[in-house]
């Protein structure tokens, strides 16, 4: 309910912060107290600081603040004060002492009719005031409508938008909250008006009335699928309450009533006329008025508190200039020695989809990739190591590197650095760039580079371009013997240890200087050879190698070799294995991990290559690590096989109903992604993830995934997934509010639906990403 601050006293502005209410995508908010007698309470609303706030930020949030100054009468939490130049800018609103409605119907259950009417007349009359303001609210939802013996209080116009403006939101996102969202909304721009509001004000009313949205359900996909079909489920709302209701969620904004007229008619009886005309109270049940006693009381704790000293007395954290400092926090405790991983192995989708598909029943939320806003997707959790995906590159200092496994485990794990806005490249702007003309097409992949992203082409021949702006820096030369016949789409990335970058290809491997291009060194390999797998740890590069026994080609054996990586020399040669390597090699304390595809796991020292463990009985089509442990997955088996990873041996199997259609993520949250096919090929949901418990092995939730899912990345507790069309970023907790969707970008001369619109694996890094498309472009903008 509200969280007292420990230690000494905070300030935003001229506001002592007294205690947490609560935080959102934007930031967190506070109750605080202006100094001076009988100055009120507030609510201080700060924005994260892990947000890049910039000129156009600060720009976008004194709109903000102008909107909101422009609201005011009853049922609206008046503005009160606010800074978009202070190093963390903030706004202060009327403290509303009373539960959320979201709140209220989880403790006390769904409202009786005449109090569900008297609130909808309420907030229609407060959504007038907003759109006589020339404001949309824009996000109206249980959670912004605050209840006290009054009436209710609409509160958040932080992501409001006003009618004559630019958008107070950049590009990029879909604002809103999933089935509390307008057909219309969906869309995004211009589309939305008014009558937008008065649609999320009826599912409002219907959460209010039987205790669900009117578009609930299991999959995110589905709720947006009825949204746009206006398929509103009242069966559960009172029937006096139905037609009002159901005249709200009228699919054609103009077959809407307005706020104005919603009010009226929700207040069309004499007496419930007289007593709004008069602001008298609302007809609350009991256990609603008991709740409003609980919120009054935990305001008084608050100030007992502050009264008897129980905050300490430091001086106040402000700045000289008069302008608000970062608010202080209190130490960070000693952290405890990690268990002996990090997160785990990265999953790589192996091949591109090819087949075109039609998805005429998709509902297509336009959000634009490039450019756009990232800043408001969550708060970045866990830590990635200097190079942002876990990984150390040698001395301190080194640029930081980042793979598309996005860490060592090869789990899709890119850590708090994927989030950071302080993390991307300096001066960083959404940019899209032409891959070189003497680059082919058979060959994907990138790794960044300090401020540098580095891609491959089929003939180990790379590009480098300033990762700020796409800006070209330098083009290498890769082999040119046999390169006409190259076999097929070549998906192994390229790895770097922060100097040099290692390039693999069908006919060997090139390290180039990262800094300038130049060729330090490369191992040329038979025509009937391949690289199949490449890794780095510790100096040494590994490659899964295939073609060939002992230097003479075509044999049809397959090694692992390992070279320094300063010089290209051969350090070791393991003894053939029964047959290639299947997907990404895995190196972790001091072993070489390797699914085979002929069925089997090795692990050989990383030491000399010898043979240190193995598990002929798995089929794996992959392998990542998490923890203590090797996780074996198949793309035609279901289950996520749990090995020793000192011996090899099957420990449990987790997801036992699930067959992985990519390979499995985990990381930091200790949180499994498994994302699996629907089996239902006529359905527009085409993938799955399911999350479940690393520790206990419990399901925790299943949703539809991006259609036609390619990749599918963490980032401490956000989920990062990439579809054909579109890309999704959502909490790992069980958190509908925290869906986020981007649209693919596509040329200028193409469509949504266009094959060519596939992305490969992006690399995250900032609150963006990087990625190749299928056309060859490459691009980066904001992640979801």
């Amino acid at each position: 309910m509200l969280d007292p601050l420990p230690g000494p006293p905070r300030h935003v502005g001229p506001y002592r912060l007294l205690a947490t209410i609560g935080a959102g995508g934007m930031g967190e908010v506070y109750l605080a107290r202006a100094p001076g007698p009988g100055a009120p309470l507030v609510a201080v609303k700060t924005v994260r600081p892990d947000l890049e706030i910039d000129r156009e930020f600060r720009i976008r949030f004194r709109r903000e603040i102008a909107a909101a100054r422009a609201v005011t009468g009853a049922g609206t939490a008046a503005l009160l004060d606010g800074d978009a130049d202070a190093e963390v800018p903030w706004l202060a609103t009327e403290y509303v002492a009373g539960p959320s409605l979201a709140a209220t119907v989880v403790r006390c259950g769904p409202l009786p009719p005449g109090a569900v009417r008297a609130l909808g007349a309420g907030l229609a009359r407060a959504l007038a005031a907003v759109h006589d303001a020339q404001v949309l609210h824009r996000d109206l939802k249980p959670g912004n409508v605050l209840l006290t013996p009054e009436g209710p209080t609409l509160i958040d116009f932080g992501i409001a938008r006003a009618l004559d403006a630019t958008a107070l939101t950049a590009a990029g996102m879909v604002v809103g909250t999933p089935g509390f969202m307008a057909p219309e909304q969906l869309q995004g721009g211009p589309a939305v008006v008014p009558a937008s509001d008065v649609f999320t004000l009826g599912a409002v009313l219907c959460f209010a009335a039987c205790g669900r949205g009117p578009f609930d359900d299991q999959e995110l996909a589905s709720v947006i699928f009825r949204i746009a079909q206006g398929d509103a489920d009242l069966s559960d709302v009172p029937e006096e309450l139905r037609d009002v209701i159901s005249a709200c969620l009228c699919p054609a904004p103009g077959d809407r009533p307005t706020a104005a007229e919603l009010a009226a008619r929700l207040a069309h009886d004499d007496a419930t006329a007289a007593t709004a005309a008069i602001g008298s109270t609302v007809p609350w049940p009991a256990p609603v008025l008991a709740l409003f006693a609980e919120h009054r009381e935990a305001v008084a704790r608050c100030e007992r508190a502050t009264a008897q000293g129980s905050f300490a007395t430091a001086a106040t954290a402000a700045g000289t200039d008069g302008r608000t400092p970062r608010l202080p926090t209190p130490p960070p405790p000693v952290p405890l020695a990690p268990p002996d991983s990090g997160p785990s192995p990265r999953r790589r989708r192996r091949s591109w989809i090819a087949a075109a598909v039609v998805a005429a029943a998709a509902v297509t939320v336009a959000a634009v990739l490039l450019p756009g806003d990232g800043n408001g997707n969550g708060n970045s959790n866990g830590s990635g190591g200097a190079n942002g995906n876990g990984e150390g590159t040698g001395d301190a200092g080194s640029p930081r590197v980042v793979t598309e496994y996005g860490n060592p485990d090869r789990s899709g794990e890119f850590g708090a650095a994927a989030r950071a806005a302080s993390a991307r490249p300096e001066g960083w702007k959404p940019w899209s760039a032409e891959r070189p003309e003497s680059l082919d097409d058979r060959g994907y992949g990138c790794v960044l580079v300090g401020p540098k992203l580095v891609c491959r082409d089929g003939k180990g021949a790379a590009t480098a371009l300033d990762a700020a702006t796409g800006a070209h820096r330098w083009t290498s030369r890769g082999f040119t013997d046999g390169a006409d016949a190259l076999q097929g789409i070549q998906t192994v990335p390229p790895e770097s240890d922060g100097e040099r970058v290692y390039v693999p290809s069908e006919r060997g491997v090139i390290a180039l200087d990262a800094a300038s291009g130049a060729e330090r060194w490369r191992k040329p390999m038979p025509a009937t050879a391949a690289v199949m797998g490449l890794a780095r740890s510790e100096g040494v590069l590994y490659t899964a190698e295939f073609g060939f026994a002992d230097g003479e080609s075509g044999s049809g054996e397959a090694i692992v070799r390992a070279r320094r990586g300063r010089d290209g020399h051969t350090l070791w040669t393991s003894k053939p294995l029964p047959s290639k390597v299947r997907e990404a090699l895995v190196v972790k304390e001091g072993r070489v991990y390797a699914a085979l595809e002929g069925g089997g796991v090795v692990a050989l020292s990383a030491k000399d290559g010898s043979r240190a463990a193995s598990a002929p009985g798995e089929h794996c089509t992959g392998v990542v690590a998490h923890r203590d442990a090797i996780l074996c997955w198949a793309l035609d088996r279901a289950g996520i096989r749990e090995l020793d990873a000192m011996t090899l041996k099957p420990r449990r199997t987790l997801a036992p109903d699930r067959t992985p259609a990519l390979p499995p993520s985990v990381g930091e949250a200790d949180v499994l992604v498994v994302t699996s096919r629907n089996e239902d090929t006529e359905a527009p949901i085409t993938h799955f993830m399911t999350a479940y418990d690393w520790r206990s092995g419990d399901r925790l939730w299943r949703y539809g995934a991006p259609r036609d899912t390619v990749t599918v990345a963490l980032s401490g507790k956000r989920i990062l997934a990439v579809g054909r069309y579109e890309m999704w970023g959502r909490s790992t907790a069980d958190d509908k509010d925290s869906y986020r969707r981007k649209t693919i970008p596509h040329p200028d001369d193409g469509t949504a639906y266009d094959d060519v619109q596939t992305l490969g694996p992006p690399l995250y890094v900032g609150g963006a990403l990087f990625a190749v498309a299928r056309d060859g472009r490459i691009l980066s903008g904001y992640a979801p």
